[in-house]
């Protein structure tokens, strides 16, 4: 922040960057999507978008691990979540074509919410506690060959730990017969911290780990899924803590 508390001149750029980039790319979605299904032309598009956004943050992201996904392999894709830069880095960085959750009131934004719907985007309707309409969005786009990213915690940490992991990404995966990929990202909340509205440079560093089959399992065995992933992602966050300074440079 500058003195007299006005925005940094990195935080106005991003998100100038962020509003310009995103009218483009909802007008091309609405033009050229079609559902959730892998694409060409719009997989790119979304990449090209998360990476407008990265640009002026700073962010200095590196990525450990990709060659364990493969394009047009479906998988449900689970991380810790530390910012609200999270999903932009994960768009920006994963070379597969990816989907996610969003809450209902993001559909409900004129034009924005009809270029989710384009794209396939997974609808959270807090109105609707058994999930059965996420469990549709999910069927579809994992049917398709997409992949889907959920943050099983529900939302950003305060503090940067990882806290607990709710079950229902590791049952639908079990449900729909894909592999779990966890991930550890660590240092997006030093770039966009969530209690400021504020960006500034860092290093991010995303640990993608090996796919978890869920062939043979059971809905009755998500939690222990659950607790294999989770315990996964804490102990690689806490494996890098001896690179704090250097993430957080």
């Amino acid at each position: 922040m500058l003195r007299g508390g006005l925005p940094s001149a990195r935080t106005v750029a991003t998100a100038l960057c962020g509003v310009g980039s995103t009218l483009v790319v909802v007008g091309v979605v609405l033009v050229a999507a079609d559902g959730p299904r892998p694409s060409r032309v719009i997989d790119p598009v979304m990449r090209a978008w998360a990476r407008c956004w990265l640009a002026p943050t700073g962010a200095r992201v590196e990525v450990v691990g990709s060659r364990s996904l493969r394009p047009g392999q479906p998988y449900v894709i689970v991380s810790n979540h530390q910012s609200n830069l999270d999903p932009i880095v994960h768009l920006a960085t994963l070379e597969i074509s990816l989907r996610f959750l969003a809450m209902r009131e993001l559909f409900d934004l004129p034009l924005v919410g009809a270029a989710l719907r384009r794209l396939g985007m997974i609808e959270v309707d807090r109105g609707d506690p058994a999930g059965a309409r996420i469990a549709v969005g999910v069927r579809r786009a994992l049917s398709t060959g997409a992949s889907v990213l959920v943050y099983p915690e529900g939302g950003t940490s305060g503090d940067g730990s990882v806290g607990p992991f709710r079950s229902g990404a590791f049952r639908l995966a079990i449900d729909n017969g894909v592999c779990v990929v966890p991930i550890a990202t660590v240092g997006t909340r030093r770039v966009w911290p969530t209690d400021r509205h504020v960006i500034g440079p860092g290093r991010v560093l995303v640990v993608i780990g090996d796919p978890i089959t869920t062939s043979g399992l059971l809905p009755a065995d998500a939690a222990a899924l659950r607790d294999h992933a989770h315990t996964w992602i804490t102990t690689t966050v806490a494996a890098t803590s001896h690179r704090r300074d250097d993430l957080n440079g």
